[in-house]
């Protein structure tokens, strides 16, 4: 899907299940931030206001929850490439709002903590409600916790303007997580964690399109009725396509079906003589549509005085093609030249070959004991690897975010 898709993803796993570092106190508190991504080229640009709680209802129960509004706005690839002699891909203007929330409630019993949560987003053109119910134990002093999470989404795709779909599509995903979280000593905890994940449906982004380069290819019948006054090669010569043609889309059609793991290792190391923080992961991701992916991120935390904190950041993302993806398919048209179509296709750039590097940095003003302050930068780039996607379809964005903290 758009922008968006990987917004509400990024809060679904991170919120739900993949945050394996247990607290071990609650602490009642509200946060709020206000967050600006903006692409380069008049691309898309989302700003995101979020309100996140945490109260502790009694010794045993802590509850959190949370609200996200997002404002959607920009430019985004249709999936056709540049047109013969120009550089730019096609893209189309789309705008939106997105809501959503989550709330769940931590129940402990001695070395047991068990987490139900319940999930809702919605936008003009998607609606999903994801359950999740996470159980951790401690051991070894509360020094070693394990955990295991499962996790439902019930997403459903609502035809919009711009869509290649005009009737309701719906997908299932389901989640399983189970990791561990180990004090190595006072200074280094590292965290291991495995996930699993298939989703069934309607997998396709109803806004991207693929282009034919055959984009109308003759029936036998009308072949056999040129045939008898046209040559092969003048045939081809009519319907073969010309520069200055308009390009004609179809939808693309991605497996109905995707399984995937993914690997985190993270480790945590507190530095105490220079007073300062490091924060080191890698992720290894792999799924059925052919994609690998490696994460690498880096966060070095340190303290400047009692009350300041830097905290420059670095990430690096590699991932392979799908197996379906081209920039075009020379061969086949779903209406005209079934048999020749391949069985999936898909010209969606975030699909391809490429590279990101994500630079970053964060400053934190610890006020009080009971107020913070944050504030960051970010600058994301996008690379293709592959040769055969437009340059132009990758993206350069700047990510500017700020907000507080309120303890009580």
């Amino acid at each position: 899907m758009r922008i968006t898709r990987y917004i509400r993803l990024f809060y679904l796993i991170v919120l739900l299940l993949s945050n394996i570092r247990i607290n071990l106190k609650a602490e009642d508190r509200v946060d709020y931030k206000y967050e600006d991504y903006s692409e380069e080229n008049g691309r898309i640009r989302v700003k995101t206001s979020s309100i996140l709680f945490e109260k502790e209802l009694t010794e045993n129960i802590n509850t959190q929850g949370a609200f996200v509004y997002d404002g959607i706005s920009g430019a985004t690839p249709t999936g056709a490439p540049p047109i013969p002699g120009e550089y730019e891909v096609d893209t189309t203007e789309i705008t939106d709002i997105r809501r959503a929330g989550f709330i769940n409630a931590e129940y402990s019993y001695e070395d047991y903590l068990l987490t139900p949560q319940i999930a809702y987003s919605k936008e003009s053109d998607y609606e999903s409600i994801g359950l999740s119910l996470k159980s951790s134990r401690y051991f070894n002093d509360k020094n070693t916790t394990f955990t295991v999470g499962l996790g439902h989404d019930f997403d459903k795709i609502i035809p919009n303007f711009g869509m290649l779909i005009n009737s309701k599509k719906e997908k299932d995903n389901s989640q399983f997580l189970v990791g561990l979280n180990q004090n190595i000593n006072t200074k280094t905890v590292l965290s291991v964690n495995l996930s699993l994940g298939y989703t069934d449906g309607y997998l396709s982004d109803p806004y991207k399109g693929v282009l034919f380069e055959d984009y109308y290819t003759p029936t036998p019948k009308e072949l056999n009725e040129l045939s008898q006054f046209l040559s092969i090669e003048e045939i081809e010569e009519i319907y073969s396509y010309k520069i200055g043609d308009p390009y004609v889309l179809f939808p693309e059609k991605r497996p109905s079906k995707k399984f995937r793991q993914v690997a985190l290792i993270s480790i945590l190391h507190y530095l105490e003589k220079i007073r300062a923080g490091l924060d080191i992961s890698y992720r290894f991701y792999h799924d059925d549509f052919g994609i690998n992916s490696n994460t690498l991120a880096l966060t070095w935390r340190q303290k400047i005085t009692d009350m300041f904190i830097l905290e420059p950041s670095y990430r690096f993302y590699n991932q392979s093609a799908a197996n379906f993806y081209d920039s075009s398919f020379k061969f086949g048209n779903p209406d005209a030249n079934a048999n020749n179509t391949p069985g999936n296709y898909s010209s969606d750039f975030r699909l391809s070959d490429f590279d990101s590097h994500t630079y970053g940095l964060k400053l934190v003003y610890n006020h009080s004991d009971s107020l913070s302050f944050n504030i960051s930068w970010k600058r994301y780039s996008m690379t293709g690897n592959d040769k055969i996607t437009s340059p132009s379809a990758y993206i350069d964005a700047d990510i500017v975010s700020g907000g507080f903290k309120i303890w009580y």
